[in-house]
């Protein structure tokens, strides 16, 4: 199966992780749930003694159906591992055609979430993330994205801070630059002037001239 624990780099930490939605079981699910009504159905309506079984044979059918196409999605669901880490934002999907995405924090210049009216109510969606260069990669099905979307912002906010932050012995050297910080354009918060995310209210900032 899919392992992000092994792809982590020297003093890198995980900070969010999760897996698809459960969605990826709606077929399944479906199919389980007519077996049911079909099996009660027709257990209360034949009286014939003879068939007295058959809608428990009936609804036993489908359920079987139901748990062989159910076998792909799971094969999905266990293979798949989305992850935000310190340092980059990670994503293993597959065995056999396996699919990953490794992207910096540093390059990430936008991250969107797209969910529709489903998406809303049961809580999942297709989370965006645009590169440096007008890369741009998907991941669809992430539960609760905008969890998963804040997750990320914070922590380019924390990168940006690290950044930002300037060791004592250079600053007295002469060596580095001292800190530059400028009004965030929505809450007028003071932020770091090469910020992309002001940390204070998560709104994505124009980068300063």
């Amino acid at each position: 199966m899919a392992s992000l624990d092994d792809q982590l780099l020297a003093g890198e930490r995980i900070v969010y992780r999760t897996r698809p939605h459960w969605i990826l079981f709606g077929g399944p699910l479906l199919v389980a749930l007519a077996g049911l009504i079909l099996g009660v159905t027709l257990q209360l309506t034949v009286h014939d003694f003879r068939y007295r079984y058959a809608g428990w044979y009936a609804g036993a059918a489908l359920l079987g159906v139901a748990l062989l196409i159910a076998i792909p999605p799971a094969i999905r669901y266990l293979s798949s591992d989305f992850a935000v880490t310190d340092k980059r934002v990670l994503a293993r999907m597959g065995i056999l055609h396996r699919q990953s995405l490794e992207t910096l924090l540093s390059k990430i210049e936008g991250i969107g979430v797209e969910q529709d009216l489903w998406g809303r109510v049961l809580g999942f969606g297709t989370i965006t993330i645009t590169g440096t260069g007008g890369t741009r990669e998907s991941i669809a099905g992430i539960p609760r994205p905008l969890e998963f979307r804040r997750h990320v912002q914070s922590q380019i906010v924390d990168l940006d801070e690290r950044r930002g932050r300037e060791p004592a012995a250079a600053l007295s050297s002469g060596a580095g630059e001292a800190r530059v910080e400028r009004d965030c354009p929505w809450c007028a918060e003071r932020i770091l002037a090469r910020a992309r995310i002001c940390k204070h209210c998560g709104r994505e900032v124009p980068e300063s001239a």
